[in-house]
């Protein structure tokens, strides 16, 4: 089994309690504690993984923002882009992220947490030239990533594709778009996030059936991926709630 580290309180917190990795140890730092120390002990116990106290000192070779615990577990498993179709196809109002070239394993960690508090049902990422999950992605999520299918692939135009042959509209995140809070957005529905810099590559650009903004005052270019996202997931969210 592959091994990975995580850490911080709530990342392991909600790792352990999802059930979706094996563990093979916690490390909390000596005299940390705090009702969220004292679940994660309770929970390992109960799942007969290992609890190890160690030096603060010794936790600050995994992150310096590691909060007193870390954890080695089997990676995260990404899910199948057809199994992803086949649990979305169905629902009427489905929402899915599409990520275009994210770079930032942070970022990455933000949508996951912004895309499971407003109700989408997958997120898709590229397998290169773009961050994949990291230590990073799972501190961001703050556990969100635990309960977010993610799904990568090779190809994100194909993926779009194969998104619009199960009746799904394409928006795509850009300044020049028409502002989303005036867009009616029903259906079934794939949002592209772009790139932090460069925003969406042409082609991808070209697949998208919609082009969105988000009305900003216009004293900075742009917002950030991650912030986009959660802006237009929190939009989505609210027109489906009427």
């Amino acid at each position: 089994m592959s091994n990975e580290v995580i850490y911080g309180r709530h990342p392991v917190y909600e790792a352990l309690k999802a059930g979706t990795r094996k563990f093979k140890k916690i490390l909390i730092a000596k005299h940390f504690e705090g009702e969220i120390v004292n679940d994660i002990i309770k929970l390992a116990r109960e799942k007969n993984v290992p609890v190890q106290q160690v030096d603060r000192q010794h936790l600050i070779g995994y992150s310096k923002n590691h909060q007193g615990v870390a954890a080695y577990v089997s990676q995260k498993e990404y899910l199948q882009y057809e199994l992803l179709i086949n649990k979305v196809k169905y629902k009427p109002d489905s929402v899915v992220c599409i990520l275009d070239e994210v770079e930032d394993p942070q970022n990455l960690g933000v949508v996951l947490r912004s895309a499971l508090c407003f109700g989408v049902d997958g997120v898709i990422i590229q397998k290169r030239s773009a961050a994949n999950i990291s230590s990073g992605t799972v501190k961001a999520s703050a556990g969100a990533i635990e309960y977010m299918p993610i799904v990568r692939v090779a190809n994100i135009v194909q993926a779009m594709e194969g998104l619009k042959k199960e009746g799904f509209w394409i928006y795509g995140a850009d300044m020049s778009g028409e502002d989303i809070g005036k867009s009616k957005i029903t259906g079934k529905v794939a949002v592209v996030i772009g790139n932090e810099s460069s925003g969406l590559r042409q082609l991808t650009r070209q697949r998208c059936d919609f082009i969105v903004r988000i009305p900003i005052v216009e004293k900075i270019s742009s917002l950030n991926a991650a912030i986009s996202a959660s802006i237009i997931f929190y939009e989505l969210n609210r027109q489906k709630r009427g």
